[in-house]
């Protein structure tokens, strides 16, 4: 059997009048006139074969009839509304996998994680932790932030960040040690590798330091092990405000020279083309650029 409804804007016009009590403000809401509203009103009166309102000069009070419609009608329109609603908002709810530098996951993302749960509680997020430059096989993933030059054929990507590198060492070794006042002096010290020697060779070869073996030293393998290594003593390591920020803060790490290098490598995030259209993952990408901006430009 077909529903018999009354129209839908003298609904509308007789619970914003119930709500205001009064035509003039349910009118503004609604952007009508006040003329408008009152016909509304009538017709739906007329419609139901009761009285709705009693007119007490400009104010108006609901009859029993209208303290009885009341309630469903607001509670059908709230429902519409909130139909609509879902309609008009991206589907954010599922699982979003992002492979990402160990170092970068445990030192940059981690710590600013719980701000993008609350603010997308219904993303299920995984991470998938990589070495950057092994591209080991496993399971795929939605975004990637990589750490390198590229080029990523057939891929979209946007640049997080460029960084600078900077010599960085445990505040014993400038008190133990020999002296570290200038960069010749790292001659006499361990060099702390997260590559295979090039990130250093070109912060001396750009700084223009001589006598100092670039590729000699310590290899650690990941930047996380290098930033832990230079925690514990074991040499001097190259950072950046993406992977050491937490212990130069707290003060187990220091800053030396005060030169800072252009990476060769920078922070990037790759995906297919066709990813930008899930809604999660774009959500991901302005949350974590807007991070990124803050972040790096301090």
């Amino acid at each position: 059997m077909p529903r018999r409804l009354p129209p839908l804007n003298p609904l509308r016009a007789f619970e914003a009048a119930a709500r205001h009590g009064g035509m003039t403000r349910a009118a503004a809401e609604l952007n009508v006139t006040h003329g408008a509203v009152s016909h509304q009103v009538r017709a739906l009166e007329e419609a139901l074969s009761v009285e709705l309102f009693e007119r007490r000069g400009r104010h108006l009070a609901l009859t029993l009839a209208g303290q009885q419609l009341l309630p469903s009608v607001q509670q059908a329109l709230d429902l519409i509304a909130d139909a609509s609603a879902r309609l008009s908002r991206p589907d954010l709810d599922g699982r979003l996998t992002i492979k990402l530098p160990i170092a970068f996951a445990a030192k940059w993302l981690l710590p600013r994680l719980a701000r993008f749960r609350d603010a997308y509680p219904q993303i299920e997020l995984g991470l998938l932790p990589f070495r950057p430059g092994a591209r080991e096989r496993g399971e795929e993933a939605d975004l990637t932030i990589d750490y390198g030059r590229g080029p990523w054929k057939r891929k979209w990507t946007r640049l997080i960040a460029s960084i600078d590198l900077f010599p960085i060492c445990s505040p014993r070794l400038i008190n133990a040690g020999a002296p570290l006042r200038e960069p010749a002096d790292l001659a006499r010290h361990t060099l702390i590798h997260d590559d295979d020697g090039t990130a250093w060779s070109n912060w001396l070869l750009v700084g223009g330091v001589e006598g100092v073996d670039g590729s000699a030293g310590l290899r650690m393998g990941t930047a996380l092990l290098s930033i832990e290594a230079a925690v514990q003593g074991l040499g001097v390591a190259l950072g950046d405000k993406a992977i050491a920020t937490e212990e130069l803060a707290s003060g187990s790490l220091v800053r030396l020279f005060g030169l800072g290098v252009p990476a060769t490598s920078y922070y990037y995030l790759v995906c297919d083309p066709d990813q930008l259209q899930v809604p999660r993952v774009r959500a991901f990408i302005d949350w974590l650029l807007d991070e990124a901006g803050q972040s790096f430009a301090r």
